[in-house]
């Protein structure tokens, strides 16, 4: 299993949070209501210079997009990264990002989609925990969405007590089990398989979500990860949204737990984090436990995700946004 891994620090009211555009760029309505949302929740924000310029995929492009990424980390104001949304790109900012500048500054990060790729290389080249979780253009602002609440309590909570998913996800397999919680989405998950940043799922809770694919797509990226020898040592699955087109396959799970069954691991489906609502925040490098019982199932943290500052009291509970 991977070495241990950097744990960074709580944020806290008045934090600036730095916003990144990895892959695509933002909308421009999108973007300022979730910023707008950080804001009331009493971050300061900080947007990328280029976070709205038109994305070309050329290599000097990914080397310019790789160095605004870097600054951005690296300012000695930011306290947390977030990226601005998904879309394509990040795979290729990789080669030009150097690991230990990341390492020697650890901050939350947090994102989906596309931005699993930088979560993988974070995790495996830097040695940083990180947190799969939505892009501020999901945000909005208030008290009552369980996406920025999740968010705020894994931001600023070094263990949320919380048992995420229960009552939502869905039991395949019940059982219980521990270990470092990995993945992300399931098409850059297999991209990885041979690179230097390959996902580690020895003694791992393995999480995977998609979106918008048929249900082929999906079987082969399963077989693909099986045929890599990655599936042999998880300790449980937990499957998030799919939001599979299903016309090949009526019953997924039957489908699902047929791929798996020699695994003799719990697992669990419909796990609330994805690219829908709510999208649940999940802290991947640490330790967590998954409990799968006959009709629904819950992940908890087993150690501390974050970090407090030397002589910081706990915090009693997480700051929440404001309407």
């Amino acid at each position: 299993m991977t070495a241990t891994l950097t744990t960074p620090r709580v944020i806290t009211r008045g934090d600036t949070i730095a916003v990144v555009a990895p892959s695509y760029a933002p909308r421009a309505g999108w973007l300022a209501r979730g910023v707008r949302a950080l804001e009331r929740a009493g971050f300061n924000v900080l947007l990328d210079p280029n976070i709205s310029t038109p994305r070309r995929f050329l290599r000097s492009e990914d080397e310019a997009r790789a160095a605004s990424f870097t600054k951005m980390w690296c300012d000695e104001r930011v306290s947390a990264v977030i990226g601005a949304t998904g879309g394509y790109g990040a795979v290729r900012m990789l080669p030009y990002l150097d690991p230990e500048l990341f390492r020697a500054n650890p901050r939350a990060f947090v994102g989906y989609s596309d931005i699993t790729a930088l979560h993988l290389w974070l995790m495996r080249r830097a040695g940083l925990r990180t947190f799969h979780g939505p892009t501020v253009d999901d945000l909005v602002p208030g008290t009552r969405d369980p996406t920025m609440n999740s968010l705020l309590a894994a931001l600023t909570t070094p263990r949320p007590a919380a048992r995420l998913g229960r009552d939502r996800a869905r039991s395949v397999r019940p059982g219980r089990a521990s270990g470092r919680l990995v993945g992300g989405n399931l098409s850059l998950v297999q991209q990885s398989i041979g690179t230097p940043y390959e996902i580690d799922t020895d003694d791992a809770i393995l999480f995977i979500e998609e979106t918008r694919d048929p249900m082929s797509y999906v079987d082969e990226r399963l077989v693909h990860l099986r045929a890599a020898g990655l599936l042999r040592r998880v300790r449980g699955i937990v499957f998030g949204q799919t939001s599979l087109d299903r016309s090949e396959e009526d019953e997924f799970e039957d489908f699902l737990l047929d791929l798996v069954a020699d695994l003799d691991v719990p697992v669990l489906v419909d796990f609330p984090a994805g690219h829908e609502n709510p999208n649940l925040t999940l802290p991947l490098g640490t330790e967590v436990e998954l409990v799968v019982d006959d009709s629904t199932g819950w992940i908890v943290h087993k150690e501390d995700a974050l970090s407090l500052p030397a002589g910081t009291p706990l915090p009693t509970r997480p700051p929440t946004s404001s309407a």
